[in-house]
C-alpha cells in the first residue's frame, strides 16, 4: 500500500496506513539491530582482544557512543538518512563486542558462553513487547519521562563506557547498573511512544533508528547488569 503524501502526522492517518508504517519501521529496526549483531560479533572476534587495554577501550567504546548517539542521529533526521542509520548501527555495534566478549568468557566459565547473553536478549524482548502493549492502548503524553530523560541520557552514556571499561564494584556498582536499566527502559519508553504518536509518515528511518539505539541500549544495561549479579556469586 502506498504511503499519503510525505509529513502527515501519524495521529491523523487512516489506521491501515498507521499499521503499514510501523511494519516498514519494525522492519527496518531489526535490519540495524542485525547489522548491530554481525558488527558487535567482529568486535568481540577482531577488535576487543586486540584493543584490550584501558585506554583503547575507553577511546572505542566512547567513540563509538558518540558517533551513534550524535553524529548519525544528525545525519538520520538530516539527509544522509540511510548514512546515518547504517553508521549508528555499525558503531553501536563495535562498542558492543567488548561486553560481548566479556558475556562470552563469563558464561564459558559458567558453562555456557551464550547464557548470559540469551538472558539479556530474552529480557530485552519481553520489556519490548511489555512497552509496545502498554504504548498501544495508553496515554500520548509523556512529557515527564523526556524532562528527566534530557537530563540523564548523556551522563548515563557516559558512566555506561566508564564503567565498563573501569568497573565499580560492590552495591554501587550495581545499584548504577539497576539506574541505567530503569533509564534506558524509560528512554525506549519514550521512543517509541513518538514513533507511534509522533513521527509522521515520511519518517521511517528515523522510526527504525529511534528504536533500534533504544533497543541496544536497554540490552546493553541489562546485559551488564546480568553479568554484575553473576560475578559477585
Amino acid at each position: 500500500m502506498a504511503y499519503p503524501p510525505s509529513g502527515i502526522p501519524l495521529n491523523a492517518v487512516p489506521q491501515e496506513t498507521r499499521i503499514d508504517y510501523l511494519k516498514s519501521v519494525a522492519g527496518l529496526s531489526f535490519l540495524g539491530l542485525l547489522i548491530a549483531a554481525v558488527t558487535g560479533t567482529l568486535s568481540a572476534l577482531f577488535i576487543a582482544p586486540v584493543l584490550s587495554g584501558q585506554a583503547g577501550m575507553l577511546v572505542m567504546v566512547l567513540g563509538s557512543f558518540a558517533v551513534a548517539n550524535y553524529l548519525a542521529p544528525r545525519l538520520v533526521f538530516g539527509t544522509q538518512k540511510w548514512l546515518g542509520f547504517l553508521l549508528g548501527a555499525v558503531f553501536q555495534g563495535v562498542a558492543m563486542g567488548y561486553l560481548l566478549l566479556v558475556a562470552f568468557v563469563m558464561g564459558a566459565q559458567a558453562g555456557n558462553p551464550f547464557v548470559f547473553i540469551g538472558g539479556a536478549l530474552g529480557l530485552t524482548a519481553l520489556t519490548c513487547l511489555g512497552i509496545l502493549a502498554y504504548l498501544w492502548s495508553g496515554p500520548q503524553e509523556l512529557s515527564m519521562v523526556r524532562a528527566g530523560l534530557s537530563a540523564l541520557f548523556l551522563p548515563m552514556l557516559i558512566l555506561m563506557g566508564v564503567s565498563f571499561v573501569f568497573p565499580i564494584g560492590g552495591a554501587l556498582g550495581i545499584g548504577l547498573a539497576v539506574l541505567f536499566v530503569f533509564v534506558s527502559v524509560a528512554g525506549l519508553l519514550y521512543q517509541a511512544n513518538t514513533v507511534l504518536h509522533q513521527m509522521s509518515t515520511d519518517m521511517k528511518i528515523e522510526g527504525a533508528y529511534t528504536i533500534m539505539m533504544g533497543v541496544l541500549i536497554l540490552f546493553w544495561n541489562l546485559l551488564s547488569l546480568i553479568l554484575r549479579l553473576s560475578s559477585r556469586r
